[in-house]
């Protein structure tokens, strides 16, 4: 019985002892699955964090692309030299690259620098933004320029290299429109942030930009003095007023009606503006609305419909009216001077200028049963006169590789050119310009003319004086197909223009005289067909792009350009019955904006505008740290 009771006891004791053991175990397994799950919610703390950082970083080189780009292009065009040959720095005269101490200097030494600047666009954007997650967390994020950004100086062990000149040549001679590349380097700090969790990612690199002079051919119209020469008469926009892309005054505009601009607007507001200036501050900021009179600053507004009745523009892409003064060229000495390097120059008046995509025979491309014109050119031609008598008279050729050549009287071909760029300037008159003939001539169809510009030529036509265009001067490889019009609804249809990768362009610039479309002359050779086609960048920089004689004699159908005009003066085309609306002499407008010039390109040495502007932005990144403080 004591035996029995002994084992008992010890029953229970080892009962008791497996019960300590089983709770010890128990309890550090509890422990281990609490730490466990605290770790496991650390792990995701962090990892969450680290994505809303990364996340914070990927918009700040969304930012950069676009925000901080639109934002560097105005400073730019007010911090860039116009008169030096570096857009940025100085260096001595035959130097290859601007001095980099002055480099950095202009670009990130000081408040007024270009970095100092921009930082302060930078902060505006992005400082006491961001982002919130779903989960409760946030990101955000600093770009530096400079060594401080939303108040606070680059973390510790980040350094922000200098700023410099990376490519380009200097500007001299006919050299005016060459493209410069310069480096901001900078700093994208981004923090991500999930309740005690932090985390941060810190990225270095560069950010180059391409500056160079615009191109006067990026406008569909550019006025200096939007008013008829001589007489000074009013220019009213109309509903037959179409314009597909960019349109700007140095003056301001008048409405009637229901004008249509698919591109942006902008005028100066300049009361009677000069060759250099808006001679004293603009006081016209705004528009002419028929019936109601000057409107000051109008307002961004696309549409006016309910504002001002019936007078009402559509504004597609905005309006700015209270843009920068543009000055137009006062001399053609670039364009001259490429002419005598490389190019065909005249000293003195040309009698007859004909260009025309051929054969190695020379003859014109033909048009199959489908209205296709070929075979494809395999070399441009130009013949130039200087006088009535065919002896005065010169063919040159060249095909894509640009090497020029002359005919010989025995027909053989002489090198004149090894590196033809495209720029014939006549220091004189161009009394005739023309592209081949119509076949047959007598047609009134300008779809009858074959092309005068091969798929590989880019020409610009450059006078002292007036240039008169006689006849079609069209495309081989056109960029579009169709016109722009209005519609029987009244709905404004497009071109349709899917080929923007054609090549072939031609710009045609008079310095001190008009561009003419010729009309109403007693000699039939100063006459151009009825519905003539040119395809082309159509530049006066003292007088207008405008219909010889526009108010006398028959109408003449349309003037169907594919191009841009930019003149001092507004040019008329043509006058019409204002009861029935037919035309009574002259021509009417067909234009179409060619896109090609909206994405920079333009016919060789074509005049620039005077200030830089941002042809692209590069961001390249030297690596990505996390958790660097």
């Amino acid at each position: 019985m004591q035996l029995r009771t002994r084992e008992h006891g010890v029953a229970m004791l080892y009962a008791l002892l497996l019960m300590v053991v089983v709770m010890g175990v128990a309890t550090l397994m509890f422990a281990r699955t609490l730490g466990e799950i605290k770790h496991s919610g650390d792990d995701a703390g962090i990892v969450q964090s680290l994505m809303l950082a990364r996340g914070a970083a990927n918009l700040g080189g969304t930012i950069l692309q676009q925000p901080v780009r639109n934002a560097l292009q105005t400073i730019v065009q007010s911090q860039s030299s116009t008169s030096s040959q570096w857009s940025f720095g100085t260096s001595s005269v035959n130097a290859t690259a601007p001095d980099p101490i002055s480099v950095m200097n202009a670009l990130s030494v000081g408040s007024g620098s270009v970095a100092g600047l921009l930082q302060q666009n930078i902060d505006s954007m992005v400082c006491g933004q961001s982002v919130q997650a779903s989960s409760g967390g946030s990101g955000s994020m600093r770009i530096y320029v400079t060594a401080q950004a939303c108040g606070q100086s680059l973390p510790t062990n980040v350094t922000l290299p200098a700023a410099h000149f990376v490519t380009g040549l200097p500007r001299s001679g006919s050299n005016t429109d060459t493209e410069q590349t310069y480096a901001l380097p900078f700093v994208l700090v981004a923090d991500g942030a999930v309740g005690s969790y932090n985390r941060n990612v810190v990225i270095q690199g560069e950010y180059d930009f391409k500056v160079g002079r615009p191109s006067f051919a990026k406008y569909a119209l550019f006025t200096n003095v939007h008013e008829l020469p001589h007489n000074g008469g009013d220019v009213w926009f109309t509903d037959n007023t179409l314009f597909d892309g960019p349109v700007h005054t140095n003056q301001y505009f008048r409405f009637y009606h229901k004008p249509w601009f698919g591109g942006e607007v902008s005028s100066a507001g300049c009361s009677n503006p000069g060759a250099t200036s808006c001679n004293g501050n603009p006081t016209r900021i705004g528009a002419d609305f028929y019936d109601e009179g000057f409107v000051h600053d109008p307002g961004p507004t696309p549409s006016y419909t309910n504002r001002y009745g019936t007078h009402a523009p559509e504004l597609a892409a905005g309006v700015d009216w209270s843009s920068g003064y543009v000055q137009l060229p006062q001399q053609s000495n670039d364009q001259r001077s490429a002419a005598q390097a490389n190019g065909l120059y005249i000293n003195g008046n040309l009698s007859y200028l004909q260009m025309w995509a051929a054969d190695a025979s020379g003859d014109p491309l033909t048009r199959d049963a489908s209205g296709n014109w070929g075979p494809a050119a395999s070399y441009q031609y130009v013949e130039a006169c200087t006088s009535t008598h065919s002896s005065s008279c010169t063919v040159y050729r060249y095909a894509s590789d640009n090497v020029l050549y002359k005919q010989k009287t025995n027909g053989t071909w002489q090198l004149v050119q090894s590196a033809f760029n495209g720029v014939i300037y006549a220091n004189g008159n161009i009394d005739r310009f023309t592209g081949p003939s119509r076949t047959p001539s007598n047609s009134t169809d300008p779809a009858a003319a074959p092309p005068a510009l091969a798929s590989f030529a880019q020409v610009t036509v450059a006078s002292e004086n007036t240039t008169r265009i006689t006849g079609d001067l069209t495309y081989e490889n056109q960029p579009c197909q169709g016109e722009l019009h209005r519609a029987g609804n009244g709905q404004v249809v497009p071109a349709t223009c899917n080929n923007l990768d054609a090549s072939n362009v031609l710009g045609v610039y008079a310095q001190s005289g008009d561009v003419l479309i010729g009309n109403d002359n007693n000699y039939s050779s100063y006459n151009a067909p009825k519905n003539v086609t040119v395809d082309g960048v159509l530049m006066s920089a003292r007088g207008t792009v405008s219909v010889e004689w526009y108010d006398s004699g028959s109408p003449r159908g349309d003037v169907h350009l594919l191009g841009g005009v930019i003149e001092y003066h507004y040019g008329a085309f043509g006058t019409f019955n204002a009861n029935s609306g037919q035309d009574t002499s002259g021509y009417s407008r067909k234009f179409t904006y060619d896109a090609r010039m909206g994405k920079g390109l333009a016919p060789p040495h074509f005049p620039t505008v005077g200030g830089d502007e941002v042809k692209n932005v590069s961001l390249f990144t030297y690596g990505q740290r996390e958790q660097v403080y």
